[in-house]
């Protein structure tokens, strides 16, 4: 038997898909290496403008690269990238302009869209604590209601591991750190105000003193 096949096609398709491949995991590090830079800044409350243009810039050729290949635009590895990519802009967002972008305003596939902003939820505890620290109790407090209102909203979902890979656990995680974040928040706050009641009776305690003298 004499079979004429031509794969000529096929490994051309192959090697353009491989090179694209490559070059996903070359842009994608620079891209996920941005996104880690830029949430650090917005935790620190630097400026971080300068970082979200470029941001989108990289990721924005990344995705015109990826989705000429139905393989890697719906990779894991494609959605992981995605997926930082959406937390670091909402947290962004967030903070800074006291909104969340909406999926028609980013190139994103609904599913890494999604799981994104549940991981925002870790990033807003990470800047409460921050607030915390220096005393800034209501803007703690704020974060914590805005953490609470965005796990309310995207809870409502309910579908299945093979739809959305990861979300149930997720949101189970979530939803025991913001018990936590809240307990904690009450706990300092009545500290607070134990120590603030006892420096004022410190105070009166003083003032009688003197007034005995």
């Amino acid at each position: 038997m004499n079979l004429h096949l031509d794969l000529g096609k096929i490994k051309e398709y192959l090697d353009n898909l491989e090179n694209a491949r490559e070059d996903m995991l070359k842009r994608g590090r620079d891209v996920l290496n941005l996104c880690r830079a830029l949430i650090s800044r917005v935790v620190r409350g630097e400026d971080a403008t300068e970082y979200v243009g470029l941001l989108q810039e990289m990721y924005n050729e990344l995705y015109n690269s990826v989705a000429k290949y139905p393989e890697l635009f719906f990779s894991n590895t494609f959605f992981s990238i995605a997926i930082e990519y959406v937390e670091a802009l909402q947290l962004y967002s967030i903070i800074k302009e006291s909104k969340i972008v909406a999926l028609d305003e980013i190139k994103v596939h609904p599913i890494p869209y999604i799981l994104g902003l549940v991981e925002v939820i870790g990033e807003l505890k990470r800047i409460s604590l921050e607030d915390l620290r220096r005393d800034r109790f209501s803007d703690a407090n704020r974060l914590l209601e805005t953490a609470e209102e965005l796990y309310n909203k995207i809870s409502q979902f309910s579908y299945p591991d093979a739809m959305l890979p990861g979300f149930r656990r997720k949101l189970d995680i979530y939803r025991k750190v913001l018990e936590d974040w809240k307990k904690f928040l009450v706990d300092m706050e009545s500290r607070k105000s134990l120590i603030q009641r006892l420096n004022e009776m410190m105070e009166s305690f003083g003032l009688n003193t003197k007034q005995n003298r």
